[in-house]
């Protein structure tokens, strides 16, 4: 059921996809860290390289919710007319992106890497 539910997050994820994230990332090669910086703000993360570039680290997580089914549910229990009502179990999904771009020493943007199950951008 599990994976029920996860095929569903990704179905409300709609059009987002890895493949426009990665178009969005590759838009970034050739631009200034700064101009980088200005856009997404100042990395989670970075490192010094041993040619005098770095790498810039950005981290989105969050958590998605879902269920084995409705919320709540219930039935009639016995002979009687009570409506016992329960809840179904809640799973949450941690989801998270870690994108790091690499930076030359003249500080032009040359390359990209992401990890993670929530990489997504919309068209």
């Amino acid at each position: 059921m599990k994976w029920v539910l996860i095929c569903c997050v990704l179905l409300l994820a709609g059009c987002a996809t890895t493949a426009n994230y990665e178009k969005a990332l590759q838009s970034w090669v050739g631009s200034s860290a700064d101009r980088l910086v200005e856009a997404w703000g100042p990395p989670q993360s970075s490192y010094k390289l041993s040619d005098g570039g770095q790498v810039l680290e950005y981290v989105n997580q969050g958590t998605a919710h879902g269920s084995n089914g409705p919320d709540a549910q219930g039935m009639y229990s016995g002979t009687t007319a009570t409506y016992v009502q329960h809840q179904t179990p809640v799973y949450n999904i941690n989801l998270v992106c870690i994108t790091r771009f690499t930076v030359n020493p003249q500080g032009i943007i040359t390359n990209w890497a992401w990890q993670g199950n929530n990489c997504k951008a919309r068209s």
